[in-house]
Parts: C-alpha cells; sequence; structure tokens
C-alpha cells in the first residue's frame, strides 16, 4: 500500500511544480424552477409557473497543469425551488436549500495579460439541508417548514453544471469573475416506491441558471 502512495505522489510531483493554482470566494443569485409533474400536482393544478428567485455563495480551489486545462473543486451555498400559480390563483412557492460539492473542468478560451474567458463543464453533489413552503390563501401568507420524515423528499440531488465566465485582472495575483452557469439535476426529487407513482410519471429534476461575481487570488500570478 505504501508502495502505491509513493508511485501516486511521484507522478503528482511534475504536475503539481507546475500548477497555477488560486482560491477565491464566489458569490450570486439563482434562478431555479423544476419541471412540474407529480410534485405540483400534490400541491395544487398549476397553470403558471415562475423562476424561483435564491442564493447562492461559495468557495473553490483551481488547480492548472500550465496549459489552458484547469480543475476546480468547490463548496458552495445554493437556493433551488419553485414558484407558481394554480388554479385559484393562489402563489405557491417551495424553497429548497442545499450544500453543493463540484468538480468542473475548465477550458480557457481567451489568455491575455489583463483577461480570460473559460467555459466549465462537470458533475456536482448536493445535500438537501431546510426547505419550505409558502403559499398566499385568502387569509394571508401561510410559511410552513418542510418536515422531511414525511415529505418523500430526496436529499441527495445529483447534477452536471456547465458555465461560461470572464476573469479580470486588477492585481499581479488578483481577479475578479463574472459567470453565468446552468445546472441541471439528475436525480428525481420524489423520493417514492415505483408503486405510488402515477401512470406516466417523469422524474422531477432541479433546474437552475445562475450568475455569480467573484475573486479569485491567484498563488502564482495572474496568467502565469
Amino acid at each position: 500500500m505504501k508502495n502505491y502512495i509513493t508511485l501516486i505522489i511521484v507522478c503528482l510531483l511534475p504536475i503539481m511544480a507546475i500548477a497555477q493554482s488560486g482560491y477565491g470566494l464566489r458569490a450570486g443569485l439563482n434562478f431555479a424552477d423544476y419541471n412540474p409533474n407529480y410534485e405540483l400536482d400534490s400541491m395544487g393544478t398549476s397553470e403558471e409557473a415562475g423562476k424561483h428567485l435564491g442564493i447562492q455563495a461559495g468557495i473553490f480551489y483551481t488547480i492548472s497543469g500550465g496549459g489552458l486545462f484547469s480543475m476546480q473543486p468547490e463548496l458552495n451555498f445554493a437556493q433551488k425551488g419553485m414558484r407558481y400559480v394554480d388554479s385559484g390563483n393562489l402563489l405557491a412557492k417551495r424553497s429548497l436549500n442545499y450544500l453543493e460539492f463540484n468538480f468542473l473542468g475548465k477550458t480557457t478560451l481567451i489568455n491575455s495579460e489583463n483577461f480570460q474567458s473559460y467555459i466549465a463543464l462537470g458533475p456536482g453533489a448536493a445535500y438537501l439541508l431546510s426547505g419550505s413552503d409558502k403559499t398566499q390563501t385568502s387569509n394571508g401568507i401561510l410559511k410552513e417548514k418542510i418536515d422531511f420524515s414525511t415529505a418523500d423528499l430526496r436529499r441527495l440531488d445529483l447534477s452536471i453544471h456547465a458555465g461560461f465566465g470572464a476573469v479580470v485582472r486588477i492585481g499581479f495575483e488578483n481577479a475578479l469573475f463574472l459567470e453565468a452557469r446552468y445546472s441541471l439535476g439528475l436525480s428525481d426529487l420524489n423520493d417514492l416506491p415505483d408503486s405510488q407513482l402515477p401512470d406516466g410519471y417523469e422524474a422531477v429534476n432541479n433546474r437552475v441558471l445562475g450568475f455569480q461575481i467573484g475573486y479569485i487570488y491567484f498563488l502564482d500570478g495572474f496568467g502565469e
């Protein structure tokens, strides 16, 4: 076992020696929904669905092999969900709060002295921390926390992320970036046995369009 660990370290040393690494912070807005199906039917017949506006924030670490490709693990807090108006013109909103771990591959498209642009693609895994339902009724607004022991919601959500970003240098080691990212959940939100699903059921998946602004500190300098 020690021999295998030593071999892995020896193989990684050349990569680590030339790597341009950086770490930073990111924050932004999510415009989220999920494909209506059984989930909407369980809360009311939907006539008009809309985007759920939420926040996201996180930290990340970027490792580059010295070329145009880099890897970026990140840890984020992300709000997802959906809002819609039912047949009685009552507004309903479901908010879901996730802790995400994503691992993205990034390819640089433009690399100049003070500017970079890139595309990103990779998988992620998110854990549902909490949630709430808000309904506008004739008596006012009713807000309830989701009880996961009875809600039959899946806590673990696997996903795929694709994004495009631009980085602007503000110092030798410092830069700001803007990024647009689309995330698609691969796990069914409903955690129910097949015997309880209606005929024609299709999986309910999170869908998120996010816009972020962030700061990155390059350990070896911008563009090195």
